[in-house]
C-alpha cells in the first residue's frame, strides 16, 4: 500500500535531508482503517531517474500493528513501476499527449542526453493514455460535487471540449481541480506546472489506482 505525499521536484534535497524530515503520520491504516495504530518501520531504497543523472533515495515504511501491513510514504516525484522522475514523465506526455508532437520531437527535447529511450516513453503514454479516461470521468464527478459553490463544472466542461483526445482533455481539467481543492480549503504548491504529480496524488487518495 502506498500514501502519496507531496515531496517537490528537488530529488537531491530529499536524499540529503531525509534523516530530517517529519513525515505525517495517517490517523487510520489505509488497509484496515485501524485508528492510532501505525508506527515507524524503516525505510527502504528505490532509485529515481533523470535525463542526467540516477539518485538513490529512502522511501519511508510504516506498519500497522493491528493488520501487520506496511504503508509506504512515496514522494510524488516519483511513481510507482517507473524509474524516470514524475517531472521526466510528464514533459514527455506533455508533448506527445498535448501538444501533439512527433516522436522526433520528443527526443530532441532531452538532448544532448540519449535517456529516455523511445520505448519508455511510448510506454508512459499508452498507460496514461489507457488510463485517463477513468481519471477524467472520476475528475468530472469530483467537480459536479463542488458545483453547488461554484459554476466551475461548466467552465471544465469548455475546457475539455476544446481537446480532441481524452489524454488532453484530463490534463485540460487540471486547473480546475486545482480551483476545486483551493475551494476546499485544500493548496497544492505548483500544482498547475507539476500537473502529473498533482493528478497522482489526487487520483491515489480517491483509490483510481495506477496513473502511469
Amino acid at each position: 500500500m502506498v500514501i502519496v505525499l507531496d515531496g517537490g521536484d528537488d530529488v537531491q534535497r530529499y536524499a540529503a535531508s531525509f534523516r530530517d524530515l517529519v513525515f505525517p503520520r495517517p490517523a487510520l491504516c489505509p488497509r484496515c482503517a485501524a485508528a492510532g495504530q501505525l508506527v515507524g518501520h524503516g525505510s527502504y531504497a528505490r532509485t529515481v531517474t533523470e535525463p542526467r543523472q540516477t539518485h538513490t533515495i529512502r522511501i519511508k515504511r510504516l506498519l500497522c500493528t493491528a493488520c501487520r501491513r506496511t504503508v509506504s510514504l512515496l514522494p510524488t516525484f516519483c511513481l510507482p513501476f517507473r524509474h524516470y522522475q514524475t517531472a521526466t514523465i510528464q514533459a514527455v506526455l506533455t508533448l506527445r499527449c498535448e501538444a501533439q508532437a512527433s516522436w522526433a520531437t520528443v527526443g530532441r527535447r532531452f538532448l544532448p542526453a540519449d535517456l529516455p529511450s523511445r520505448t519508455s516513453c511510448r510506454e508512459w503514454v499508452g498507460a496514461f493514455t489507457r488510463t485517463s479516461r477513468g481519471y477524467l470521468a472520476a475528475l468530472l464527478r469530483q467537480l459536479a460535487t463542488w458545483a453547488a459553490r461554484s459554476s466551475g463544472v461548466e467552465l471544465t466542461l469548455a475546457d475539455v471540449g476544446t481537446q480532441v483526445t481524452t489524454p488532453a482533455q484530463l490534463i485540460a481539467a487540471v486547473p480546475h481541480l486545482l480551483a476545486g481543492l483551493r475551494q476546499a480549503g485544500l493548496s497544492v504548491a505548483d500544482g498547475g506546472r507539476r500537473w502529473l504529480a498533482t493528478l497522482w496524488q489526487w487520483g491515489k487518495g480517491m483509490q483510481l489506482g495506477r496513473l502511469v
